[in-house]
């Protein structure tokens, strides 16, 4: 699918598997196991989070500290990219040897295999865009709770659909619209069917995140999203099976 044309596709379309980090749920959150097991799951997407090292690298991690994910401290902001590959990122989590990945290697690993939302936590989108333009992956979102970075994404690549990610409902829906955002993801309990249905006749494509529990995933499910974005894209397989 052309990327131009991403947004006009999926909406209304079957219903996309994302796996949040990666398959989180039982890997190290945004590392190249849990990305390398998101694909053997066969997720349509997989959702990734994008800082910047202090040499203008963009790395995938959540944090903007190292403190939670890895076995070192300090603000990724304020580490060069050589500095940053010294920690371990799967150790907490029994997968020891997994270092914060550069958007080049997840980017290879979701190659025709996958989509990858793009959730920009801080970084220079140009640079970023200069790997993303490079990269063979077809179906791309760029995201972000910075409504300045989804702007900065819309002007730089504009070939690359936006969305806007948030916990509730925005109030700005206009705005979104004349910005050309046409996917909001959107915290799951803050929707219902009826919100749903109300947004997508707005014209949006809606991105539920988190679910993870069966319960909360057949939720989501039926209230008519396109995108689930979960910890446990096995559980969410099994449901849609």
């Amino acid at each position: 699918m052309d990327r131009s044309n991403m947004d006009k596709g999926l909406t209304g379309g079957s219903l996309q598997i994302v796996a949040h980090r990666g398959f989180s749920g039982v890997y190290p959150e945004n590392s190249l196991i849990a990305f390398k097991k998101a694909t053997e799951l066969k997720v349509d997407f997989f959702e990734i989070d994008v800082h910047q090292t202090r040499d203008g690298e963009p790395v995938v991690i959540h944090d903007e500290k190292i403190d939670r994910t890895t076995d070192g401290k300090g603000f990724v902001k304020d580490m060069t990219y050589k500095e940053i590959r010294k920690y371990d990122v799967g150790k907490w989590k029994g997968f020891p040897g997994e270092k914060i990945p550069h958007i080049e290697e997840v980017l290879e690993i979701a190659n025709d295999k996958a989509g990858i939302l793009i959730e920009i936590k801080k970084c220079d989108v140009e640079k970023l865009g200069e790997f993303l333009n490079k990269s063979k992956v077809k179906k791309l979102f760029i995201g972000s709770f910075n409504l300045d970075y989804v702007k900065q994404a819309r002007n730089i690549l504009p070939e690359i659909p936006t969305s806007f990610i948030c916990k509730h409902v925005p109030s700005n829906l206009p705005e979104l619209v004349c910005c050309g955002i046409r996917k909001l993801d959107i915290q799951f309990n803050s929707l219902n069917a009826e919100i749903v249905k109300i947004l997508i006749a707005s014209g949006f494509s809606v991105n539920s995140w988190t679910p993870d529990s069966e319960e909360d995933l057949l939720s989501s499910i039926h209230m008519g999203v396109q995108f689930i974005t979960t910890n446990r894209p096995d559980i969410l397989k099994n449901l849609l099976l």
